[in-house]
């Protein structure tokens, strides 16, 4: 890491705030914010967080589902634990093969919604690392059709490139509804976004037409 880079995030307002409330993450924010703007994370749910270290979202997803809710958390490295019963992780790799199963032996009950913020490691050539990025979010999405209740929800993240409207079309096929969403904590400069799918059509969805389920394209919150 760089002075300057360290400097830069110093200043940064979310890393500032976030270290002020004990968020693990200055992504908690992003988290955050887009639940308030489309509460697609809910009281009393089961929540499935992929590549939830360091565990930021971990934190936002159980301060929304509460007590009477279920987080579980899943990346490729240990999480350090945190101070509740009802958050739990496990370390998995999302490709697995055998994830799904792993995901359901620790979940009580349905998953109501699956949130995934995972990333490659950076190679710094644009074109691989964002088709390694894609790649993980179908990767994602994957995961999501096999565990999510029909009406769930969807909160990927995604690079703006190559493959990234085939993506976005997949997502149109298993939700109703698919909105862009640009959280104002994430960096104006990045190509990063977050696709929201909102209820979940049910295991048929690849076999039905993007034109059988409504678009909301690039709806982005203020």
């Amino acid at each position: 890491m760089s002075s300057r880079w360290i400097q830069k995030r110093h200043k940064d307002q979310f890393y500032r705030l976030a270290k002020a409330k004990g968020y693990r993450s200055r992504a908690s924010y992003k988290l955050l914010q887009a639940n308030r703007s489309y509460r697609f994370i809910r009281p009393g749910w089961n929540v499935l967080d992929l590549g939830a270290a360091p565990g930021g979202w971990l934190q936002i997803a159980r301060e929304a589902v509460g007590e009477s809710g279920f987080v579980l958390g899943v990346d490729k490295q240990e999480i350090e634990p945190l101070p509740w019963s009802n958050v739990v992780t496990i370390v998995a790799d999302i490709e697995d093969p055998s994830i799904t199963g792993k995901i359901r032996r620790e979940m009580p009950r349905h998953v109501d919604a699956v949130l995934s913020d995972t990333s490659p490691d950076l190679t710094g050539v644009w074109e691989l690392d964002q088709a390694r990025q894609i790649h993980l979010a179908n990767q994602s999405l994957d995961i999501a059709t096999r565990v999510l209740r029909r009406g769930g929800n969807l909160f990927v993240k995604a690079f703006h490139g190559r493959d990234f409207s085939n993506f976005r079309s997949r997502l149109t096929r298993c939700f109703r509804t698919v909105r862009t969403v640009k959280p104002p904590a994430s960096r104006s400069d990045s190509s990063e976004v977050y696709l929201l799918g909102l209820s979940y059509i049910g295991r048929k969805c690849i076999e039905f037409s993007g034109d059988e389920v409504r678009e909301d394209a690039n709806v982005v919150p203020s």
